[in-house]
């Protein structure tokens, strides 16, 4: 039996193209260092609960932003 090869997907992560094999975003946000503190992820202009950040599976294009809140006044 043959192993599957696994494809890359070409995404943007804050603006920047990327490619991945992870298409968890869970995965693919630890792939890149998000794995602690306060942050928030966008993809294609909807807010992803962090809840389903386990569950939400990454498509070909999507464009993510990983936003960390800003404190002062």
């Amino acid at each position: 039996m043959q192993a599957e090869s696994i494809q890359a997907i070409s995404l943007f992560l804050n603006e920047q193209p990327v490619e991945t094999t992870n298409v968890n975003l869970q995965v693919f946000l630890a792939e890149h260092g998000w794995t602690e503190g306060r942050f928030v992820v966008v993809i294609n202009d909807n807010i992803i609960a962090k809840s389903a950040h386990s569950t939400f599976q990454l498509t070909a294009g999507d464009r993510i932003d990983v936003l960390s809140p800003i404190s002062g006044g």
